[in-house]
Parts: C-alpha cells; structure tokens; sequence
C-alpha cells in the first residue's frame, strides 16, 4: 500500500468518526430538554383518591363498573397524566379538556383535583389532574347542540411554561 493510499483511507475514517461525534452531540442536546407526554386517564374519584386507568385506543374509557361492584365509590372523572420523560424539569401552567372534532374547551379554575397549578415536573416523574365526568358530557353536549359539531368525545391538554401544549393522543368516546 503506498502513502497516498493510507492518507486516504485514515482521512476517510476520520471522516466518519466526526460524523458520528457530531450525531451524538446532536442526540445529547436534543435529549438533554424536558419531554412531556400526556395520557388520557378514566375512572372514579371520592375526592381523596381516584382508582383510574388510561382510555383505551377505541376510545372507551376505564371499566368503573368491576370497581363499584367490588365496594368503590365515587364519582366519574376524566383526567390527565403528565409525565417528563426528559433530563430537565418542565413546568406545566395549565389543563384544559377540548372536544375532539370541535372547539369547544373547558378550562377549569376551581373544579380540578389535583397538585396546584403551576408545577415543576422533575425528570422522571408525572403528576395528573382530573375533572368530573359531567364536564365533559356537558362539553360534548354543547358542542353538538348549540355550536353544531360532529364532536366524538373529549381529549385533554397541559399547557407548558414555554408556550407548548401536549395533549393527549387518545380520545374518549362520549355519546
């Protein structure tokens, strides 16, 4: 092999080791924010405690009727849990339940149970806010009848201090 040709191949590989460098430096910095997801939560509610579970992808929500055969009481709620699974806290500022299909929206101010607003979420960890089943009946109900909407049901938001809103990717169905 002569000179020219190992200059080469050792250019070629460096080449490719700064590549790489700078496609971790990227993946470190982008990693290295807060990144929220939210799930869209169903269940009962006493006020103290809520016995809940993710909405499933058709849209029907948590099964609360094994829960109320088995001594549970409470009423219905829907929620929001919002997990950071990012390396630096976010802040989320507020919730809100929006009608799918619609523009109706429903912030509430006192009705919520759960942490005050606004509230650093650290990495790793989550925190859910929950409102009453009949807001969103009452939701769904005037979007249909007053603003006219094909509306299939109701999804949640948490707005963040940064100006970014997650939102649920799934929707409860709401008849």
């Amino acid at each position: 092999m002569d000179a020219s040709s190992v200059a080469l191949l050792i250019s070629a590989l460096s080449l490719v080791l700064a590549g790489l460098s700078l496609g971790w430096q990227i993946a470190q910095w982008l990693l290295s924010a807060g990144r929220p997801k939210a799930s869209l939560m169903h269940g009962l509610s006493d006020g103290a405690q809520a016995w809940v579970g993710p909405v499933r992808k058709d849209g029907t929500g948590f099964d609360t009727t094994s829960l109320q055969r088995q001594g549970v009481t409470g009423s219905p709620v829907v929620g929001v849990q919002v997990t950071n699974h990012g390396r630096a806290p976010v802040v989320v500022e507020t919730v809100a339940m929006l009608s799918r299909g619609g523009s109706a929206r429903f912030v509430p101010i006192g009705e919520r149970i759960g942490p005050d607003l606004p509230l650093t979420l650290q990495p790793g960890s989550n925190a859910s806010w929950y409102l009453s089943a009949e807001h969103a009946e009452l939701l769904v109900r005037s979007s249909r009848e007053v603003l006219h909407e094909r509306v299939s049901g109701v999804y949640m938001t948490a707005q963040l201090a940064t100006g970014k809103t997650v939102e649920t990717p799934r929707t409860l169905r709401i008849r």
